[in-house]
Parts: C-alpha cells; structure tokens; sequence
C-alpha cells in the first residue's frame, strides 16, 4: 500500500543530512558528537522543536528535541547515536570513509547507516507526520541524538536518563534490526576477568614455580562444555560464550606468575549471573583437581540484565498496526547484542528497535545506507507516529 506520507518523504533531504553528518568525523573514542550539533540543532529547529543540549564531559554533545502539541500527555522519543566506529583498515574502503559518496541508491561512508542514515530517517518520519495533520497532534514527540553509543553510552542515554532524568513513555530506536526484522528483546550480557596467580621461576627449572597459565587454560578449555541450565523465555535462542583474551607470560624461559582471560556471556531472560558464576567456579575447580596451587580470581567487569518487551505494549502494537497497512514484512526477534533500548527499559521505557537497512553493513568497510530503506523506514516510522498519537488509542 502506498502511504499518505510518501509524498512528504524527500530523497534529496535524506542524501543532504547523511552526506552532512558523515562528513563530521565522530569516531569514538573521542567522540567529537559536538560537531554535528549545529547540523542536527537546524534540522530540530525546522521541525518547531525546543532544543536542549547535554554534556557529561566537554564535546560529548547530547541534543534533545522537543515538540508538544495538546496535552502532552503522551510521549514518544526516537534515539539515534551521533558517534560512529573507527573505519579500520583504510585500504579496505574504496572511498575516503568521511567523504560521502553516492553510487546508485547506496550511499557510502562511515556512519552512514549507524546510525546517522537512521537519525536521517527518523527525521524525515516525524517530517512527514507533522506535514500530514497539519503539525496538530495530542502529545509530545522526542528527537535525540545521542553521544557515547558506541563505548558503552555512559556519556549517552546512560547519562540523560539517569542524571538528566530525561523521561519519554515509550520509544523507536533505529540502531538494529533490519528493515523487514524488528527487536524486541536482548540477551543480557556477563563479561568476566578471570586472573591467575602463580610463582615465577627459571624456564629451566619449572618445578621450583607455579605456571599461572596452566590452571587458566584448563578452565578456558572447561568453558567449552559449561552448562548453565536448561530453561530460559522461549522467544531467546539459548546463551552463549565466548571466549575473547587470554594472556600471560613475558618470554619463553620464565614461568608466569600471573595470567589473564576475558570471557563474555550472552544469557536470556531465565539466565542470571549467579548461573553464570557458579558455572566458572565449578570450571575452576576441577582445575584445581589437576593443579592443586590453582588460584584464579573473577571479577565481574560488565553485566547487563536480558529484556523483552510485552507484545501487547501500545508501542509494539502500533508499530505492528502501521507495518500490516504499509503491506511490509515484519519479523520481530531478540538479539544477543545490547542497544539503549534496554537502557531505556532499564527505567521503564519499552522500545522497538528497527533499521531502516541492514545491521550487517554496521562497523564494517564500505559501510553504506540504502536510500530507498531509509525512505521506507521513514514512511514506517510516520505511520507508527500516527497509530500512536491517533485519538482514543
């Protein structure tokens, strides 16, 4: 079906403000989201929103858009992130990665799709919303491009929500997914430090130290079989684990003293941390069985706990009422990367979170936007608005 708002979408808009972000170089670390400030400031202030600015640390800019119609006793936020990747290996790319290029209908650059290209269609969705009802509506629509995404969000939607205390009652977040595939879930994650301590000798008499990386490799090597339990919420796929750093040693004729691995769980609602840890320690005990001098520390480095949204939740529901009269295919998973969605989930928001294109294309080389999915998304997400804001809903 073609959408009322498909006339209000515009192309060339679309391919400005990407081409116009992407050129502001925004890697994190450091970050630098100030400089696409006055890009995104003129781009809220067409829409008629208020706009705030937030900063945790100097240069790490938050901007906040808001616009209230009626009551404004409903409320809807968008969040995108202005901060990107590094590009990586520059040989990779075929084009200079802050120097946007077209090619077709793909738009090329780094942070062309995350999640600038997104931050382009949410914009031109709630656009097309407000040109449709004539900027008449019952509530408030948030617009936020956030900082600090990429490295944790700490200085991001961490920072707004709890310090700020930036509230909104539910939320779109373009930042996974795909455009025929909605999250609405995460896995939570464990990330643990496991070190080993041992004593350091000669390489040539070992007998008189403790390797400290013996005991480490027989518990990575036990992680393999881990079993954590058995039962978790339907809609996740099981956890998972991986098993990202281990170090330890300073050359090939001295006995290491200490040792050290990374380990990263991916656990679904059902799954807890104690789950996870009791699962280490029996790992480390049965190392002890083989190395009595096993002495291996944890230490919990980052945890995050799984969500999934209520499919009955308005948001979810609206968005599903716009996508069947739209006529697009719609998938909603779980995932077992996190996006801000669960911060916001976190302090009682629930959020969808979609692409308007390919989450496979983020972080990689030659990473492109998809024009006509980014004006999909934007149609998408103006029919989501409507269904939202539409009066005894």
């Amino acid at each position: 079906m073609l959408s009322k708002y498909a006339k209000h979408v515009d192309e060339k808009k679309i391919i400005s403000i990407v081409s116009d972000l992407v050129r502001e170089n925004t890697v994190n670390p450091p970050g630098n989201e100030h400089r696409v400030k006055d890009v995104v400031t003129r781009l809220m202030k067409e829409l008629g929103m208020e706009v705030s600015y937030y900063e945790k640390k100097p240069g790490r800019t938050n901007v906040v858009g808001k616009l209230m119609r009626g009551s404004g006793k409903k409320s809807l936020g968008f969040v995108s992130h202005m901060d990107t990747v590094p590009p990586g290996e520059r040989e990779l790319w075929t084009s200079d990665p802050f120097e946007p290029v077209l090619r077709g209908r793909r738009l090329y650059g780094r942070g062309a799709l995350d999640d600038k290209g997104s931050f382009a269609a949410v914009y031109s969705a709630v656009r097309a919303f407000l040109a449709e009802c004539g900027g008449e509506f019952d509530g408030v629509i948030y617009l936020i491009a956030a900082a600090d995404e990429e490295t944790g969000s700490e200085l991001g939607v961490i920072y707004l929500v709890e310090e700020v205390g930036l509230r909104f009652d539910a939320g779109i977040i373009p930042d996974a997914g795909k455009l025929h595939e909605a999250v609405y879930g995460e896995k939570g994650v464990v990330q643990l430090e496991l070190v080993s301590k041992g004593v350091q000798a000669h390489g040539s008499t070992p007998e008189l130290g403790r390797n400290a990386l013996l005991p480490l490799a027989c518990v990575v090597d036990a992680l393999r079989d881990v079993k954590l339990g058995e039962k978790w919420h339907e809609e996740f796929d099981g956890w998972t684990m991986n098993v990202g750093v281990v170090e330890g040693g300073s050359a090939a004729n001295i006995v290491p003293a200490r040792a050290r691995a990374a380990v990263d769980f991916r656990i679904p609602e059902g799954l807890t941390l104690d789950d996870v840890l009791r699962a280490v320690g029996e790992c480390i005990a049965a190392a002890r069985g083989r190395y009595d001098y096993t002495d291996i520390d944890v230490k919990v480095t980052h945890q995050s706990t799984p969500h999934i949204v209520d499919k009955n939740a308005p948001i979810v529901r609206n968005f599903e009422t716009a996508r069947k009269r739209l006529g697009m295919p719609m998938k909603y998973v779980t995932i077992g990367g996190n996006t801000v969605a669960k911060n916001l989930y976190e302090v009682g928001i629930p959020c969808i979170t979609h692409y308007p294109g390919n989450d496979e294309l983020a972080h990689a080389p030659n990473e492109y936007a998809d024009i006509d999915d980014l004006m999909a998304g934007s149609v998408l997400y103006a029919e989501t608005l409507e269904e939202y804001f539409r009066k005894n809903n």
